[in-house]
């Protein structure tokens, strides 16, 4: 007891204070952290709803997470080009998924079928919208066809890919109230503008565009893409006036899948992801192949001129049949030409078809030699020479890299004009 009581006697009881208050300042400390805590959990919990909350007041009675990653994607679908002619350069649309609802829809831009109404699109008066396919149905009308079809993922937040859904849905509610116009309405330009709609106009950020867009016209990004197709080329100058070959922003020049695909898996979004991205995932394989014909518009055009050189020259022959075959080869290249040349005259002068108010086409082919072939005596030798510095005109801008029109326009109106100067030499005698 005594080595207690000395034990008691020598602490130093100011020593014994100060644990003692720091003790009660942890302990006060501690309660203010506390009830910091769980006031901030508290707040947050007010402030970040569950998904039941949330969905409620928006007026959903379910437990699904519409701000979830996966309860909508969306994906950029690219087909490929077949001979069709409004297919030469393939086809884009938009894949949307809702997985929670159990709906799979491709959305595509598209016309009324051109196959039925081919008069009323040379009138300009063919209609196009916005059309929702099942994704099973789509792939199997492509399947049929044999074109094959892949899909690039697009990297949207869930809010902007249920907006995109909204906007695609209300241009489907449109239907085809729209006039056909491949340059401003066509797939892939349909694409860019839904995207803009849903997102923002500046939503997109493009990398610095290369010399393909900024130097190149519309007739020449599209000319890149057609070549397996002569024919469809050949027809297409016919159809595309000079409106393709102004230059315009670049952005407006992704009309072809292929091109939008590269532009935008180098662009990028708000959030600094690419738009597109780098790997695309293959929907449908290919199983046609596109093989080129070995008789070409520009095999054709050179026969024609060859035979006009050598109808020229039986102009020095006295045999008949000599005679009586040169006239079959003017009949010929006469036909064809006032043929192109009504054709041109009537979407120049008369058709509300988008980008044909002008076409250097209607230089050489008109109804000029139809019309006033009675007066070729005085006429058929100056036209002959406009066509040759024409053709002349149009082979330069071929050559220094502008294309206006193609090789096979320029040899058969080489052959009209051959054939006008053996009009005018046979008319002079």
């Amino acid at each position: 007891m005594a080595e207690i009581k000395d034990i008691y006697i020598n602490t130093d009881f100011t020593e014994y204070r100060s644990l003692n208050m720091k003790r009660k300042f942890f302990a006060v400390v501690f309660l203010l952290f506390s009830v910091a805590f769980g006031w901030g959990t508290a707040c947050a919990a007010e402030a970040d709803p569950t998904v039941a909350e949330r969905n409620a007041a928006q007026g959903f009675n379910d437990t699904i997470d519409r701000l979830a990653p996966d309860f909508v994607t969306v994906g950029l679908v690219v087909c490929d080009p077949d001979e069709t002619l409004y297919s030469t350069l393939g086809h884009a649309a938009l894949h949307l998924q809702c997985p929670a609802y159990d709906l799979d829809y491709i959305f595509t831009y598209e016309s009324e079928n051109v196959r039925n109404k081919i008069w009323t699109f040379l009138q300009g008066n063919l209609k196009m919208g916005m059309y929702a396919y099942p994704a099973d149905l789509f792939l199997k009308i492509y399947a049929i066809k044999g074109r094959g079809v892949r899909e690039y993922a697009l990297n949207l937040s869930p809010v902007q890919e249920q907006k995109l859904w909204e906007v695609m849905d209300r241009r489907v509610a449109h239907g085809t109230n729209l006039p056909y116009d491949y340059f401003r309405r066509g797939c892939a330009k349909s694409i860019v503008d839904v995207m803009h709609e849903a997102i923002g106009q500046d939503a997109i950020h493009y990398a610095p565009w290369s010399e393909k867009y900024t130097e190149h016209t519309l007739r020449e990004l599209g000319c890149m893409y057609v070549k397996d197709f002569p024919w469809q080329e050949f027809v297409s100058y016919f159809l595309i006036g000079a409106d393709a070959d102004k230059q315009c922003p670049c952005e407006k020049k992704l009309i072809v899948p292929e091109d939008l695909v590269e532009v935008w898996q180098e662009a990028a979004l708000d959030n600094g992801e690419s738009v597109l991205a780098e790997e695309s995932r293959v929907l449908l394989d290919a199983v046609r192949e596109n093989n080129a014909p070995w008789c070409t518009p520009l095999l054709v055009s050179i026969l024609l001129l060859l035979l006009s050189i050598g109808s020229l020259a039986a102009l020095r022959t006295t045999r008949q049949t000599i005679r009586i075959a040169g006239i079959a080869v003017d009949c010929l290249v006469l036909t064809i030409t006032t043929a192109f040349g009504l054709l041109t005259t009537y979407l120049v002068a008369f058709s509300r078809l988008p980008c044909t108010d002008w076409n250097w086409l209607i230089i050489p082919f008109n109804l000029l030699p139809a019309l006033c072939w009675h007066w070729r005596r005085y006429w058929a030798m100056p036209w002959a020479v406009v066509l040759f510095g024409w053709c002349a005109a149009m082979a330069g801008e071929i050559l220094f890299g502008h294309v206006l029109v193609d090789w096979p326009h320029i040899l058969l109106a080489l052959s009209l004009g051959v054939i006008l100067i053996k009009q005018y030499i046979y008319s002079c005698k």
